[in-house]
């Protein structure tokens, strides 16, 4: 069973719509085209301004996920839970992995730590 990443960030800025198709050059120069999904996939980038307790527990997931060899469960938030603030989700729990084997942290005065992650939808 999945894990769920519960950590909040601050906005999803970047989001994105991927297809996969495979273009052919034939002999008499036009092209055929195949897709290879039957749906798009979806990738978000996360921004986060967290303190040093909640920046090692997103370390410790990203590791026990082995970066990006392991999905876990994500909600695209509709609104802050604290806020109500609009987040621009649309409230779904996605399927999704790390984009990266590597995560940094930028450091910031007094323990707290700025950084982006993304996200890609894995599909069955």
């Amino acid at each position: 069973m999945a894990e769920t990443f519960n950590f909040q960030y601050n906005r999803a800025y970047r989001v994105s719509s991927t297809w996969k198709t495979i273009v052919d050059e034939v002999y008499s120069g036009g092209e055929q085209r195949r897709n290879l999904w039957t749906n798009p996939r979806k990738k978000w980038v996360l921004e986060f301004n967290k303190n040093e307790v909640d920046s090692a527990a997103i370390i410790d997931f990203f590791d026990a996920r082995k970066g990006r060899y392991e999905a876990f469960y994500w909600t695209w938030q509709a609104t802050h839970p604290e806020t109500g603030e609009n987040m621009g989700g649309d409230g779904n729990v996605y399927t999704v992995r790390f984009d990266d084997d590597e995560l940094n942290l930028e450091h910031l005065a007094e323990g707290f730590t700025k950084f982006q992650i993304t996200f890609v939808e894995v599909t069955g």
